[in-house]
């Protein structure tokens, strides 16, 4: 498959590109069977944790999966990402639609090289407009942002799906009075008009995400500190694992209130919304197929999640 160029110098921007990550990357897992994904049936949603934006440069084992993955979508013909970010907060549902959104760089004190990161990733402004009026049509009103950019829990993600470059994305806002089952509800509709569109949804946020307890120092690279993590970090994702593999999205959508140490895992809810997006996103009688982890600073799960038909 051969992608639509969003300027002639797309090229150019995804050499530099792939030239920083490898002269920066940071190995923190080798390839290895865990990473060569092949799932039988094709994937309409993808719950991604994009942990810290350093890990554009530190793919690990979780890094390399979404690579196989990608490889998988441009298989299955996926034409378009649409994206949901806990990085773009807004008073209602909006969603880019410039042909070209700038990459921004949401983020301060990280290394020089994650600044150099500009990735030409298009946009798919056709697209975001019957996606608004799709959602529209459904009581989720919906505003077009032609001035919005890709924020780093969109565009670091395809970096890792797609290093060679991919499909154009478009990006959907996170409103602020969302909860889990309007998360649940809105990711049904932009599931169903993916499908329609030879689009595949993704929900990119963390399985837990509490800054109060990572502990920076444990992140050494390739040390035994960076593989494990706090007891509840494994005890919330083994409930989570449970209700995927059982079908209960309801329980994904309440699990502020039935999910153990979920105030811990997630002070606040942003994080975790895109979760239920994707849930909602899948068919309705979805396969989870889990993806290769690692915990990061003791209290970051990488965990990602694709959903199959």
């Amino acid at each position: 498959m051969v992608w639509a160029t969003c300027t002639d110098s797309f090229g150019e921007s995804y050499k530099k590109v792939t030239s920083i990550l490898k002269d920066s990357r940071v190995n923190l897992g080798q390839h290895d069977d865990r990473c060569n994904l092949t799932m039988s049936h094709t994937i309409h949603s993808i719950f991604i944790s994009h942990g810290a934006p350093n890990y554009a440069l530190e793919p690990g084992l979780p890094g390399h999966a979404l690579e196989a993955l990608g490889q998988q979508l441009i298989t299955q013909g996926t034409r378009t990402l649409i994206v949901l970010s806990p990085h773009w907060r807004s008073a209602k549902l909006a969603v880019t639609s410039h042909d070209a959104p700038v990459i921004v760089h949401d983020f301060y004190g990280f290394p020089k090289q994650l600044y150099e990161l500009k990735p030409e990733i298009c946009g798919a402004p056709e697209l975001a407009l019957q996606l608004a009026n799709c959602l529209g049509s459904q009581n989720f009103s919906t505003e077009l942002r032609p001035q919005q950019g890709f924020d780093h829990g969109a565009w670091v993600p395809y970096m890792h799906l797609f290093p060679n470059g991919g499909p154009p994305m478009i990006q959907l806002s996170m409103p602020v009075d969302w909860t889990g089952e309007t998360a649940l509800n809105v990711g049904a509709v932009v599931g169903k008009f993916a499908r329609e569109h030879n689009a595949v949804v993704v929900g990119s946020g963390s399985l837990t995400h509490n800054f109060d307890d990572m502990d920076i120092h444990a992140a050494k690279v390739g040390g035994d500190a960076q593989a494990q993590g706090l007891i509840y970090v494994g005890e919330f994702n083994a409930w989570i694992q449970e209700r995927l593999q059982a079908g209960d999205s309801k329980a994904i959508a309440q699990a502020e209130l039935e999910a153990p140490h979920f105030a811990r895992a997630h002070p606040d809810d942003d994080h975790y919304l895109p979760l239920p997006f994707a849930v909602g996103a899948a068919s309705n009688t979805f396969k989870v197929n889990v993806l290769p982890e690692d915990v990061r600073y003791k209290a970051l799960s990488m965990q990602s999640f694709a959903f199959t038909a």
